[in-house]
């Protein structure tokens, strides 16, 4: 995820979470941006597509993604337009094998591997009930612990880049390590549930478990010289973090100037862009 430019406070990582395992369409609140720019490089593979209620081919473009089973971001939903109401309702019809949805005045072949997934940048849209019982509202909203974590990324991005591309490429190698050691863990016991009677009895699963215990030290060993380096990497990038603390209280001391005027208001954006 991170790899892909989600931000790597908590925050955002349950944010990744429920974005994940969402049972219905997901609505974010993403004021600056960086959770948008997530989802289009997460979707890339599905095709995925940016449009909006204010765009002309709104309509051919999303009948096109149910259809073909790709991938939408809606942007700038102040509002659900009703069109979509079928669709966050799931209300499916099956008919001689096809699966049907109606949008609008049509009734098109709906793909299971379809998502749409709405965004606005406004954090403080005003959603109906009504909208929130159809939508996973999913808040990427900054808060003082989120922006001193993006803080002290972007600092060490400028003063030590290669530092920062050290640490992204860990991240990376330890995702990859994890998933392949769970993928080792299911074979062994999925051999294991296979096996008829005793398992020391069948020479091919004593041979097939003996080289992934092997493979499976290997991977072990990588992830724990990997996790030395991260050690490594995050007692250098620790000598930036009183800077990144200075940011977030600069950061809650402007915030606060809104009580003030109206006129004062700071976006985390532009923010992180001064």
């Amino acid at each position: 995820w991170q790899a892909d430019g989600l931000p790597g406070d908590q925050l955002s990582l349950e944010n990744g979470v429920i974005l994940d395992h969402a049972i219905r369409f997901p609505l974010l609140i993403d004021p600056s941006g960086s959770a948008i720019a997530f989802v289009m490089k997460k979707y890339q593979n599905d095709k995925i597509q940016k449009t909006s209620f204010l765009d002309k081919a709104f309509m051919k473009t999303l009948s096109g993604a149910v259809r073909f089973g790709t991938a939408l971001l809606v942007e700038n939903v102040e509002h659900i337009d009703p069109i979509l109401n079928p669709l966050l309702n799931k209300e499916l019809q099956r008919t001689g094998g096809r699966t049907l949805v109606r949008i609008g005045t049509d009734e098109i072949d709906y793909s299971p591997n379809f998502k749409i997934i709405l965004s606005t940048k406004n954090p403080a849209v005003q959603l109906t009930p009504d909208v929130c019982s159809r939508v996973t509202i999913i808040n990427f909203s900054v808060t003082p612990a989120s922006l001193q974590s993006q803080s002290l990324s972007q600092v060490v991005k400028a003063e030590r880049p290669e530092l920062e591309a050290q640490r992204a490429s860990l991240l990376k190698l330890q995702g990859e390590q994890n998933v392949r050691l769970r993928e080792l863990e299911d074979q062994m016991l999925a051999k294991i549930s296979a096996c008829e009677g005793s398992i020391l009895d069948d020479d091919q699963v004593v041979a097939g478990m003996e080289v992934l215990m092997k493979e499976g030290a290997q991977v072990e060993a990588q992830i724990a010289k990997s996790d030395e380096v991260m050690r490594e990497v995050h007692h250098a990038v620790s000598r930036f973090e009183p800077l990144s603390l200075l940011c977030r209280n600069l950061f809650v001391i402007l915030g606060s100037l809104r009580d003030i005027s109206f006129l004062y208001e700071f976006s985390a954006n532009t923010f992180m862009n001064i």
